[in-house]
């Protein structure tokens, strides 16, 4: 890759178990694919960036290798929705010896960020990479690939990480080979599991003290003359990327926000099947949205006592202060978080979710799903966003009539809709005026924020329901009194947001639908 040619690299990272690499060489999956010898490289690289990781905080990395006499070097950029899931920029260059050399860049946007401040004068080495690689070229079609297997370690002031993984890199050709190559690394190891960090985002998670971030959804920005099949594939890719980001920080650390944020992906990219009916296939689009509600499923029940443990519960003994029976509830709790966080965890890790993940991505990337939006696909998204939000602004409408008397599950039923209409709202936001769209989502927003914390009246019952089961017998007696006075307190909560309920819905009657 050269900054002279197309500044991209195209690449699947597979985490692999520790000894499964002599095993990927032998397999017969991949000896239909091999289109050279393998070849076996040293490879030891240093990390720049500045004291306050200003590069890292723009998601950029910048590294020098040598790789024999040589030395090379890469800065990578972000991948953009513009382009594959798995995409990222790259532009690599010779350098005389291991220290950057950053004169010359071509692309404006990242000339502008190195410049600033004197930024090549301030770098520094963060860490090292010291790896063994095995590198196999593959052809599948017409498309030109390299397998390569790392083993090593990535080298930081705060300890060792040990790299086994196989990246699979386009050279030429569809996406859609390097997903038909993971399927053959899968088949040959089936451990194999997608990794979603880079190496040097492992290792800057590594030395956080958090470990990897929560990531929210980046803003979708649609220009005028996308079309529809634009629209879904930048939209569609925005929450693969999310879901990524934060099954990787989920794995890592007890990060509530992550475990929310990976299910807030996962519901945006179910509502993006939604809104996107009319234009794919129904039978793919129902499959997917199956897979990825199991996914959430599991995930959800950490979420759930997520919520109670750390919201419900802490403002509840705020405002019962500190009454000692609810300790033993937080306990139980605590214990039952724990339990549900682990399954999750085993999840994420799974076959299961591997398969799910590649599955959807090689959908999206090869597009299969054109098969149905070849006949809307050139459709102007902004015609086919009056439509869409039409659709769902008036089920909202016809869920909502009467709130203020509606039971339980038929608010709970309008806060569905309310969720749905949002995330719709702000996949095509950026295609009409943007002060109506903002005072639109707002209060739409608002509906939802109040829904939601009447549907935390449910949380609690089916929280205690649950954990009720397994207090340990120290604990009963304090936790069957503490139940009462949670319930009381979270009813009283709820009937004070049920009152409000009706003003927030008019103020959202009030505003005029953005699209129109």
């Amino acid at each position: 890759m050269t900054e002279a040619g197309d500044p991209k690299e195209i690449e699947l990272t597979l985490r692999l178990e520790p000894g499964s690499v002599a095993r990927l060489l032998r397999a017969p999956s991949l000896k239909p694919l091999r289109a050279g010898r393998k070849r076996t490289l040293h490879l030891h690289s240093v990390y720049y960036d500045t004291r306050d990781l200003r590069l890292h905080r723009h998601k950029v990395a910048l590294r020098v290798r040598r790789i024999g006499d040589r030395f090379v070097q890469t800065l990578k950029t972000p991948a953009d929705l513009g382009g594959a899931a798995i995409a990222r920029g790259e532009f690599e260059r010779p350098v005389a010896d291991a220290r950057p050399d950053l004169t010359g860049i071509v692309d404006k946007r990242l000339r502008r960020l190195l410049e600033h401040g004197r930024l090549a004068d301030r770098l520094e080495a963060v860490f090292t990479t010291d790896i063994e690689r095995s590198v196999i070229p593959l052809a599948l079609g017409d498309a030109r690939l390299e397998l390569a297997l790392d083993v090593g370690e990535i080298r930081t002031a705060k300890g060792n990480v040990a790299v086994c993984e196989a990246e699979i890199e386009l050279k030429s050709g569809g996406v859609g080979s390097v997903y038909e190559v993971a399927d053959a690394v899968r088949r040959a190891v089936p451990g194999a599991a997608i990794e979603p960090l880079s190496k040097s985002e492992r290792a800057f998670a590594f030395m956080s003290p958090g470990g990897p971030q929560a990531r929210r959804a980046d803003p979708i920005e649609l220009g005028a003359e996308a079309t529809v099949a634009d629209a879904f594939l930048a939209i569609a890719r925005g929450c693969v990327l999310q879901l990524r980001a934060n099954s990787a920080a989920v794995a890592a650390g007890d990060h509530p926000e992550a475990m929310h944020q990976l299910r807030v992906a996962i519901r945006r990219l179910r509502s993006a099947f939604g809104a996107f009916a009319e234009a794919l296939p129904a039978r793919d689009r129902r499959t997917f949205a199956t897979a990825m509600k199991a996914i959430a499923d599991v995930c959800g029940e950490a979420r759930e006592l997520d919520v109670f443990v750390v919201e419900i519960l802490g403002e509840a003994e705020k405002r019962l202060a500190r009454e000692p029976a609810l300790d033993a509830v937080r306990s139980a709790a605590l214990r039952a978080r724990a339990r549900a966080w682990t399954r999750a965890r085993a999840l994420l890790a799974s076959p299961r979710f591997t398969d799910a993940m590649l599955s959807l991505e090689g959908w999206l990337e090869t597009g299969a799903w054109r098969v149905a939006v070849d006949a809307s696909g050139s459709e102007r998204a902004q015609d086919y966003a009056r439509r869409a939000l039409k659709r769902l602004h008036r089920k909202l409408l016809k869920s909502g009539e009467g709130i203020a008397a509606l039971p339980e599950p038929e608010l709970h039923e309008v806060r569905l809709r309310a969720k749905k209409l949002r995330y719709a709202a702000e996949f095509f936001r950026s295609l009409f005026p943007a002060k109506a769209a903002r005072r639109y989502v707002d209060a739409l927003g608002a509906v939802q924020d109040r829904l939601g914390a009447l549907n935390d009246g449910s949380t609690v019952r089916h929280v205690l329901a649950a954990v009720g089961r397994r207090p340990r017998v120290a604990e009963r007696e304090d936790f069957e009194r503490g139940v009462p006075l949670l319930l009381g307190w979270s009813a009283a909560r709820v009937a004070a947001e049920i009152e409000r309920l009706p003003a927030t819905w008019d103020r959202f009657l009030d505003e005029k639908p953005f699209w129109k």
